[in-house]
Formats: C-alpha cells, sequence, structure tokens
C-alpha cells in the first residue's frame, strides 16, 4: 500500500505497514474441517455462541471494545494451535478475555478472577482459570496482542 503526499500519510503507511506485517506473522485462524474447528469437535455454530456470550461478558465486566475484540483474537488463536474440546471452550474463552483485560483495561477496572468467575455464571475455580492462563501464555509464547480489527478503525478514523 502506499501513499503519496504529506507526512502524516508518510506516518499513516508505516504504522498500517508495521502492524499488518505483525498480523502476517502471528495471525493464526481455527480451520473448519469436517464440520468441526480442526482438531476439535467445536462446531461453528458453538464457536458463534461462544463469542456472542464472550460479547455480553464483556459488556457485563464494562470492558472496551478493543478488550473484547482481543479477547476473540486470543481465543482464535489459541483455538488453531490446539486441539480443543468443546468442553474446555467456556473456560478458554473466559479466560481468553480475562487476559485481554489484562493488557488493555485500567486495573481498577478489573475485577478480581474469583468476582469475574461469580458474574459470568461459570462453574470454574480459580485454579481452573489460572491453569489455563498458563496454558494460553505457553501455546502463544507469552505473546498475547495481536491487531485487531479495532485497531484499524482507529488508524484509519485517527486520520
Amino acid at each position: 500500500m502506499k501513499f503519496c503526499g504529506s507526512e502524516e500519510n508518510q506516518r499513516l503507511e508505516r504504522l498500517l505497514d508495521d502492524n499488518l506485517a505483525r498480523e502476517m506473522r502471528l495471525w493464526k485462524a481455527p480451520v473448519l474441517k469436517g464440520g468441526c474447528i480442526q482438531g476439535s469437535d467445536i462446531t461453528p455454530s458453538l464457536y458463534q455462541e461462544i463469542v456472542f456470550w464472550l460479547c455480553e461478558m464483556s459488556e457485563t465486566f464494562m470492558f472496551s471494545s478493543e478488550t473484547f475484540a482481543l479477547g476473540v483474537c486470543v481465543l482464535n488463536r489459541l483455538l488453531a494451535t490446539v486441539k480443543a474440546q468443546s468442553k474446555y471452550l467456556k473456560c478458554m474463552a473466559i479466560t481468553s478475555l480475562i487476559l485481554a483485560a489484562k493488557i488493555n483495561e485500567e486495573d481498577e477496572v478489573i475485577a478480581s478472577v474469583k468476582d469475574l468467575l461469580v458474574q459470568s455464571g461459570c462453574n470454574f475455580s480459580i485454579a481452573e482459570i489460572l491453569r489455563m492462563e498458563r496454558i494460553i501464555l505457553d501455546k502463544l509464547h507469552w505473546d498475547l496482542y495481536t491487531a485487531t480489527p479495532v485497531d484499524f478503525i482507529h488508524i484509519v478514523s485517527n486520520t
């Protein structure tokens, strides 16, 4: 992508190029095979249901749209990396959202893991969430941040 003209356009071009290059290195999407996400028993409808649920949880916790988008990206990268079972999907999803909140939200906005679990209605223990955090961090090589569609909207709208 090449912009002609002002210094501001050149700065925008560098910013977009940098984000696109990082995205190309990190981005992985779950692949559908046989009606399920490859290596799992997670159907597209179950995946869609969990993303809608994550949106509801993000609103319940009063997280930003950036946090929700990053939570979904973390979940997608995880699903593309591991062979997941549907019985763990909700735990993976809520943990992805909690990790995204730790990156994007102010400390005052994030409740304790225990309070988040109570608010979400999840029947997971704090130990299960912490264990899932370690698994996600390990599988994604501690590199959770990836550009989200919301980031690109902000870049383009600020020009």
